[in-house]
């Protein structure tokens, strides 16, 4: 449901371009398109998801894990932290609170600040074709995605699609988030002599773990 202040905002627009509200029989063609919205031509990619989501992953560093239930992810997370000798210290989407945690790691559920090292985030989605992932403003605080230096994300398999256009078929499906973020390895720039440098504009490390 569209809030008031959002409402207030659109009002302005129209009014500034001299439109009054839509005709019903207008409202309803306009949804009647988006509810049958057609899919234009796309890539053949198989149907191994996992193998080809796996592939596109390694092609745009993205470290990667597998695990098969959701109460192993903070033992994996406890295990990435040690293997690169990062702090344990957390902030964490609070859509992983119910978690069984273990002591030794210090989490918070909030959004992340600037000395922040560690951010957790779980994806909405997983894209096979791109080796992208799909996160919403709804699901977590933006700035988890993009200002810690190291991001770990939790992606269940069944969320992992083909292509990107099934990402908008599932949102449609929902209340729309404000944002929707796809990121596709961390981030890069070649700015510099045309050398890749790893952690340009945000994370410098991206690492998934994957659920069965």
């Amino acid at each position: 449901m569209m809030n008031q202040a959002r409402r207030n905002i659109l009002n302005h627009i129209r009014k500034s371009y001299k439109r009054n509200e839509l005709e019903p029989e207008t409202v309803k063609s306009l949804e009647a398109r988006l509810a049958a919205a057609k899919v234009h031509e796309q890539p053949v990619i198989g149907n191994d998801l996992i193998s080809i989501f796996i592939k596109q992953l390694e092609k745009v560093a993205t470290t990667f894990e597998s695990i098969p239930h959701a109460k192993e992810i903070p033992f994996a997370i406890l295990a990435f932290l040690q293997k690169h000798h990062l702090p344990q210290e957390l902030v964490i989407d609070s859509h992983l609170k119910g978690l069984p945690w273990p002591n030794k790691l210090r989490v918070a559920y909030r959004a992340a600040h600037a000395k922040d090292v560690v951010s957790v985030s779980r994806a909405f989605a997983g894209i096979a074709e791109t080796g992208s992932l799909v996160l919403l403003s709804s699901a977590s605080p933006t700035t988890l995605n993009f200002l810690p230096d190291n991001h770990i994300v939790v992606l269940y398999k069944d969320n992992l699609v083909g292509h990107i256009e099934e990402v908008w078929v599932r949102l449609r499906a929902q209340a729309m988030p404000r944002t929707v973020n796809l990121i596709t390895g961390p981030s890069r720039t070649a700015d510099i002599e045309q050398t890749i440098q790893l952690g340009a504009h945000g994370p410098r490390r991206l690492h998934l773990i994957l659920v069965d």
